[in-house]
């Protein structure tokens, strides 16, 4: 399959809006990460809300620990975004493998905290950590961390940024403090992200 300069190359996974695809951008010659509605969301006004949230969030932040934003467009199916590619799986994969070593899950937790202190001085709140949503990058060319991805359960507290406005229930449950599990959305803040990477610390060991 062909999306405009993309070549797609396979599926890198689902979720409960959409898809991850493999590709390459044939202009640069590199590979990203294309991440779509799902078919039955495409005419979806409140999916492509949460889409365009999740662009516009990415957009806002640069650093390291965040995965980057290349484009937001949109194809005969809806929109999409194409995303920095990360080669080296989720967390959620590695811990199948076991639990993690105590340092390993210190420096897992601080370059996460790293990454969301970017995102709350940015008036954003991520709203869904969990295993899944941190990817690792690997390679002999590519600093070893950690990435932050999937941001489209953000609430941004900024008002040049578009949000939710409804209250609502999104995220994944077991990461959850209280009032995201009411849908206070309006009672979000920094410290529910943090209230996620404590369970997630727990997690780890």
């Amino acid at each position: 399959e062909v999306v405009g300069p993309f070549t797609i190359a396979g599926l890198l996974g689902q979720g409960g809006m959409g898809e991850v695809v493999l590709a390459r951008d044939k202009r640069l010659n590199r590979k990203v990460a294309i991440k779509r509605l799902k078919e039955e969301l495409g005419a979806s006004r409140r999916a492509a809300q949460r889409f365009l949230t999740e662009a516009q969030s990415v957009a806002a932040l640069n650093h390291f620990n965040i995965v980057q934003i290349y484009e937001f467009g949109r194809d005969a199916d809806g929109p999409l975004l194409v995303l920095e590619y990360v080669s080296g799986g989720s967390l959620l994969d590695r811990l199948k493998e076991g639990k993690l070593e105590v340092e390993d899950a210190i420096s897992i937790t601080c370059q996460l905290c790293d990454a969301l202190a970017v995102a709350h001085q940015k008036g954003i709140i991520h709203r869904d950590i969990k295993p899944s949503n941190v990817l690792i990058s690997v390679g002999k060319d590519v600093r070893p961390g950690l990435k932050l991805t999937d941001f489209g359960s953000a609430h941004a507290i900024r008002p040049d940024l578009e949000s939710h406005d409804e209250e609502s229930l999104v995220g994944t449950a077991t990461y959850m403090p209280p009032e995201q599990i009411r849908g206070k959305i309006r009672d979000s803040g920094p410290w529910t992200d943090l209230y996620s990477i404590g369970v997630l610390a727990w997690v780890f060991t």
